[in-house]
């Protein structure tokens, strides 16, 4: 495979992208895609060089108008007119990235996840048991999908009584990062969003008049460096970015880790007689799946990587799935060992000040899932006539379209 005959928006390289990361790594490691108008960083050690220089490499893309996601005017505008534009200060540079990693880090701290486990234990038993006996589903609408969001909700203070509505909202909040949507697509998706964020305004008022034990009461009393409360739009747009994070990833891993375990099940009988194994098992199923692929950046001066010279402006693609099967970092890259003796050290949630600051509560929904799951259930195979499956295309993300699964209940 030559890389300049394919691209990463090729639907045939998104559904199965990992012969194209082979190419890149040995070919192109940095390489101009002119598709996404942007070069891509595949290799691990550049990735790692980029996301720890913040000053050279910038995440803060929002006068660019090419990293735009919503990018039709018409639906601009109704952002502008009726809510807020899209706007999360996650995606800001040190110092000012500080203020809002600050104002949630209580929320996301070792104590907090403890405090968590037994929450999270007990979803995951309320869902095994609405599978228990039924022998078939599709894992995504049966699990998948709402452990994440009953972790989610239970962050953010808001009722479990409207996941499924907040799921809604986050489904179409991600839907411009396929960077294909039509004008009239986008006007969708901006009027939903809206709607979210109307929803997120009423909750915020109810905690500034009944503050909690949640991310919503924090971000409602946080302050700046200069001791400024923040304003009600970046209020909502971190808490926007905190919803889909919290569990579209988190989803998309559960569900490939499943998938692994249906079409290995030698890999389920050996974590069975291995329960501490199913650590590692997680993190090589982060690995080799990786649900965020890659991300922007932008060159804040020029710079020179593996003899191209990359300009001052230019946006920067970080593909992390591929960097994740970097040969020079991990044997044999190709193959799912959760036995590797580095298999911790991938970046499916970045590295340095743009580490994911959920990866805590997602690993411990993925352990806590995948441990409970496989004392559970036996014999978990793909569904006759369900055996081929398909991703949401989209450059960003890597999700299964659904999973359909048969499975027998072990005897307690």
């Amino acid at each position: 495979m030559k890389v300049q005959e394919h691209s990463l928006m090729d639907p045939d390289i998104q559904e199965s992208p990992f012969a194209y990361y082979d190419a890149l790594l040995e070919q192109a490691p940095v390489y101009f895609m002119p598709e996404i108008q942007a070069y891509v960083v595949s290799k691990y050690k550049d990735i790692q060089y980029v996301v720890a220089h913040p000053e050279i490499w910038s995440i803060d893309m929002r006068g660019l108008a090419a990293a735009q996601l919503i990018k039709h005017r018409a639906a601009q505008e109704i952002l502008e007119t009726e809510g807020f534009p899209r706007d999360t200060r996650f995606t800001t540079d040190p110092p000012e990235h500080t203020n809002y990693r600050v104002a949630v880090r209580n929320a996301f701290s070792p104590a907090r996840v403890k405090a968590n486990q037994g929450f999270v234990q007990k979803a995951v038993d309320d869902l095994i048991d609405d599978m228990r006996g039924k022998g078939e589903c599709e894992f995504m609408q049966q699990f998948a999908w709402w452990l994440p969001m009953q972790v989610i909700t239970n962050l953010l203070g808001v009722p479990y009584a409207d996941a499924a509505k907040i799921k809604h909202w986050s489904d179409v909040w991600v839907e411009p990062l396929t960077y294909g949507l039509t004008e009239e697509r986008e006007i969708v998706v901006a009027r939903e969003e809206v709607e979210l964020q109307k929803y997120l305004i009423r909750y915020l008022e109810e905690k500034r008049r009944n503050p909690g034990e949640d991310v919503l009461t924090d971000l409602v009393n946080a302050h700046t460096r200069e001791g400024e409360p923040l304003p009600l739009k970046l209020i909502v747009g971190l808490s926007e970015h905190l919803i889909v994070g919290g569990h579209e990833t988190a989803t998309s891993a559960l569900t490939a880790g499943m998938a692994i375990l249906a079409q290995n099940p030698d890999i389920a009988d050996e974590l069975r007689a291995d329960p501490d194994q199913i650590e590692n098992f997680v993190e090589e199923v982060l690995r080799t799946e990786s649900p965020s692929q890659g991300f922007f950046r932008i060159a804040v001066q020029d710079y020179e990587m593996r003899g191209v010279n990359i300009p001052k402006g230019a946006m920067v693609h970080l593909r992390f799935a591929a960097a994740n099967r970097d040969p020079e970092v991990f044997d044999n890259p190709g193959t799912f060992d959760f036995r590797r003796p580095n298999v911790k050290t991938h970046l499916a949630f970045s590295q340095g000040v743009h580490h994911c600051i959920g990866s805590p509560y997602a690993r411990l929904e993925l352990n806590t899932a995948f441990r409970s799951l496989l004392a559970a259930f036996d014999d978990i195979r793909l569904a006759p006539g369900h055996e081929t499956l398909a991703h949401i295309p989209g450059l960003s993300l890597r999700t299964l379209r659904s999973l359909h699964i048969t499975y027998r209940t072990r005897a307690n």
